[in-house]
């Protein structure tokens, strides 16, 4: 009995501590964000211009990215440390965010196999 207890309390302390970090992300992600530095294999990127990239995270889980005057339009959510686009008329997307801060947020993508990160900053 007092086993089952302990691990009750281990349970509702980790999904009350997610639950927290879950929040706290989906609270700093709202806002205008323009690309300051993306990278491929660790590397700038010689096809990808950052400052051309630029997200808009509203409160109601509506997303728009603009890249190089192309504007995709679609729905989002953020849960562990991932964000999940769903753009209109298309199939969900997912990146890892390993950095959110109030500046900056960082992506890390994979497209075919090229490892990339996307370094963004709060407008």
């Amino acid at each position: 009995m007092l086993r089952t207890s302990f691990l009750s309390i281990i349970i509702i302390t980790a999904t009350f501590l997610l639950s927290c970090d879950n929040s706290k992300d989906k609270e700093l992600i709202i806002g205008h964000w323009t690309g300051i530095e993306w990278l491929e294999e660790g590397t700038p990127s010689p096809i990808y211009t950052p400052a051309d990239a630029s997200f808009q995270f509203e409160t109601t889980g509506d997303y728009s990215f603009t890249y190089a005057g192309n504007t995709e339009q679609g729905k989002y959510f953020i849960s562990n440390h991932e964000l999940f686009t769903t753009p209109e008329g298309g199939i969900k997307m997912m990146v890892k965010v390993i950095k959110l801060d109030q500046d900056p947020l960082r992506f890390d993508m994979n497209r075919g196999g090229k490892s990339e990160q996307l370094t963004l900053v709060k407008k």
